[in-house]
């Protein structure tokens, strides 16, 4: 249980620090971008951000797996599933929609829409990291 827990914290702290980036600074920088280079930025952005994050987001699937399985608190465990199950259904219902429609092209109202819509997933994935660390630390002591 240890590896998974570890594993679990890990990929959810990982997870929460690309988050916060992707909502502070990746998203808002789009509007830098000019309309010219943005639909090539953009495929460019959206390649290289699904290798870094489609792997983490299938292995934080398996790891709360492995955690119930591995007979973490149950509370904890429905939490933290709520918050990736929000993740998921945010990211597949608003944000991969949004991306879809900017591969056309820059348009500054989409952008904002991206930038509001994120902030779903930056609190779901900041809770669920606190929440993970909150189990293992008292299931630690």
């Amino acid at each position: 249980m240890f590896i998974i827990e570890s594993l679990n914290l890990a990929v959810s702290w990982g997870l929460t620090i690309l988050i916060w980036l992707v909502q502070l600074i990746i998203y808002p920088g789009f509007h830098c971008i000019p309309p010219a280079d943005f639909i090539h930025y953009h495929r460019w952005y959206a390649f290289r951000i699904s290798v870094v994050v489609m792997p983490l987001m299938l292995a934080e699937l398996f790891l709360l797996l492995g955690w119930w399985l591995g007979g973490a608190d149950g509370y904890s465990a429905y939490l933290a599933s709520l918050a990736v199950g929000i993740v998921w259904l945010s990211t597949f219902g608003l944000q991969v929609p949004i991306h879809k429609r900017l591969q056309a092209g820059k348009r500054d109202a989409l952008i904002k829409q991206l930038v509001a819509t994120n902030w779903i997933r930056t609190a779901a994935w900041s809770a669920k990291a606190v929440i993970v660390t909150v189990a293992i630390v008292r299931s630690a002591s």
